[in-house]
């Protein structure tokens, strides 16, 4: 069992045969269409507490069955909690949530369990309440608060995977779309379709990246054009690594946004200007040039000057920071 505090704990629970195995899985899968079998020998799915749950038997896992269960923690996480955890800056959050008030796009980009959904929720909060957003998503794990909600679950039995919702949501007239993790060919496609298509206030998606410019090198290869590519406003980079103190024998598991960064188009290419960037060796979040995209957006949305901008930032700032050392 892995625990969040503790890393992976032994525990006396075990099971005798690959049948006791199937047979767990199937109960826990009794209310969806899902069934793990010899000729289904792989499946995920949701449980009713919205867990996720993978499982595969013999001959797609080697020798003997496995199934992993991922629970989420059932209160979400506010940006000012973010804050005080140091997962993200005062400023850069404030700067995200007037870039989220101002229509901008993003994507949030990050390895395995660095805790990108939970920023993406997060971040939402600066989102009027009142609008219509679409969320489509393999696997339910969005929290939003928000009145007009409409959540759309692939269905791979019935062949209808995420390329297809992602078509549909463009005409539910959305507010905002998100979708919750691109990741093929089709899946990336659909959702640079839904920039493109300049729909709503903005299209939000997960990516598996560790930074812009690798992000923007993985889309390319899964056949998105670097002009397109500028229909995203900005990429946020979260990251998860292991802190390893040699003098106190100690390791510490750091989940961080290491990078937030704004795309802009130079001869029919896009080119990434790094706003903020995370310093190791001072361990926090450091703004490194100016906007020049989002903060236009965001000017033109306020009607704010470059001073009034700065002054707003600045408040925003002292309220997301309050509470914290």
């Amino acid at each position: 069992v892995y625990h969040h505090a503790f890393g992976w704990c032994k525990c006396n629970i075990y099971f005798n045969d690959q049948r006791s195995v199937t047979n767990t899985v199937n109960r826990m899968l009794l209310k969806t269409d899902r069934r793990l079998s010899l000729g289904n020998p792989r499946v995920n799915g949701v449980l009713p507490d919205g867990s996720r749950i993978n499982a595969t038997i013999p001959p797609v896992s080697f020798g003997q069955p496995s199934f992993t269960i991922r629970k989420f923690n059932s209160k979400k996480f506010t940006v000012q909690e973010l804050v005080r955890n140091k997962t993200i800056s005062a400023e850069a959050a404030s700067f995200l949530s007037m870039a989220l008030e101002a229509d901008c796009s993003m994507l949030i980009a990050g390895n395995t369990g660095s805790g990108k959904t939970t920023t993406l929720n997060a971040l939402f909060s600066f989102v009027p309440r009142s609008e219509r957003i679409v969320v489509v998503e393999e696997t339910p794990e969005l929290q939003l608060e928000h009145e007009h909600v409409v959540k759309l679950n692939t269905c791979p039995e019935r062949g209808i995977g995420m390329p297809q919702l992602i078509v549909d949501s463009l005409r539910m007239r959305p507010d905002r779309i998100i979708v919750g993790e691109v990741r093929d060919r089709a899946e990336v496609t659909a959702f640079v379709d839904t920039l493109l298509a300049g729909q709503g206030k903005g299209s939000y998606a997960t990516f598996h990246s560790t930074s812009s410019l690798e992000a923007i090198k993985r889309l390319s290869l899964l056949g998105v054009k670097e002009i397109d590519l500028c229909s995203l406003d900005l990429i946020v980079v979260q990251k998860r690594w292991d802190q390893i103190d040699l003098k106190k024998d100690t390791r510490r598991e750091m989940r961080r946004v290491t990078e937030i960064a704004e795309l802009l188009e130079k001869n029919s290419a896009a080119r990434v200007k790094t706003l903020y960037s995370y310093s190791h060796s001072r361990q926090r979040l450091e703004k490194k040039e100016k906007s020049q995209k989002a903060a236009l957006k965001i000017k033109r949305a306020f009607s704010l000057s470059e001073k009034a901008f700065k002054r707003e930032i600045a408040r925003r700032k002292r309220l997301l920071g309050k509470g914290t050392g």
